[in-house]
């Protein structure tokens, strides 16, 4: 029944520039993966680098800026991968700390603006962790996990469809009733896990597994936590809207994780009006989590892989 609502809608000329830019100022910084030289799997360094904690009205409201890593492609022949921020301090502070990873690196200016023209279908998708976000994902690669969302993205792949993907990300802080919940919550799930193991004792094959889930959510909880929305805009895709969506959400795969069996579902934004579509796609412009974005806790370990700069050799991606 659900195939049968709407995965897309289009815009007209005035919808279309009014998705098109930003509601406030965004800093947009290009990167360009080095041609030569090694790239690491992941950029756990990097993100540390640029975490800022700050809270507001007595430490409990979380006042921290966002950062958003995103994939870009205006055109079948260009993919352009680019970082963008609030403020004009922490765009220095990409610059800076990713050059630290990858001395190799190229920067150049960023585009803020969505690639979304009258006329054009808009729709997309949201992704969110199958299980519990307790449960962590994968967090070690060999090469970049960014390479198989490159590799989707190729010149060939999609023609005369648009695509932003966007992982937005702020960390976690503040002493709300919701995260003191949260935490007690999960602590509950790792007395069950066990509990299980131990009742599970004459099966040689089941417990090792719930032994290892159950440290891996201990140790995931102890951790410092970001909030993140993974979410992206397909745009032109017309009645293969769906169809896209499913082939960029399975570049996400490579983050399933066998041992604490987490893995990214995909919830696709369908609807019989309009306005849904339309506050989807501003809240990927305004780099906002409000708007049907679905988010999830990440420690920095899933992050490094989420974020990290691919290594693949690609004729749309740009090399310094």
């Amino acid at each position: 029944m659900t195939r049968l609502i709407p995965a897309y809608t289009e815009v007209d000329e005035d919808q279309a520039e009014d998705l098109a830019t930003p509601a406030n100022p965004v800093y947009a910084v290009e990167v360009q993966p080095p041609s030569t030289g090694d790239v690491p799997p992941t950029v756990e360094r990097f993100l540390r680098g640029i975490l800022e904690v700050q809270t507001g009205f007595l430490g409990v409201r979380n006042t921290s800026p966002w950062v958003a890593y995103e994939l870009f492609r205006p055109r079948t022949d260009r993919l352009r991968l680019q970082f963008c921020v609030p403020n004009a301090r922490l765009e220095r502070k990409v610059r800076t700390h990713l050059s630290n990873e990858i001395p190799e690196i190229g920067f150049t200016s960023g585009t803020p603006q969505l690639p979304v023209k009258p006329g054009d279908s808009i729709g997309g998708a949201i992704l969110t962790t199958g299980r519990r976000d307790r449960y962590p994902l994968a967090t070690e690669f060999d090469p970049p996990p960014s390479n198989s969302l490159v590799a989707a993205l190729h010149r060939h792949a999609m023609r005369d469809t648009r695509v932003v993907v966007q992982v937005l990300l702020r960390p976690v802080v503040g002493r709300s009733i919701r995260e003191w919940w949260r935490k007690r919550d999960a602590y509950k799930t790792v007395d069950h896990l066990r509990s299980e193991t131990s009742r599970m004792r004459d099966s040689q094959s089941a417990t090792p597994r719930k032994r290892n889930q159950a440290d891996a959510v201990e140790t995931k909880i102890d951790q410092r936590r970001y909030q993140v929305c993974i979410r992206f805009a397909v745009i032109g895709a017309g009645e293969y809207t769906a169809s896209r969506v499913k082939e960029i959400a399975g570049a996400f795969n490579v983050f399933e994780n066998p041992v604490s069996g987490q893995y990214f579902d995909i919830d696709t934004i369908r609807g019989l009006r309009q306005k849904r579509f339309l506050e989807f796609v501003r809240a990927i412009r305004d780099r906002v989590f409000g708007g049907y974005s679905l988010r999830f806790h990440a420690t920095v370990d899933e992050l490094a892989g989420l974020v990290s700069i691919p290594d693949r050799d690609q004729e749309n991606l740009e090399n310094a």
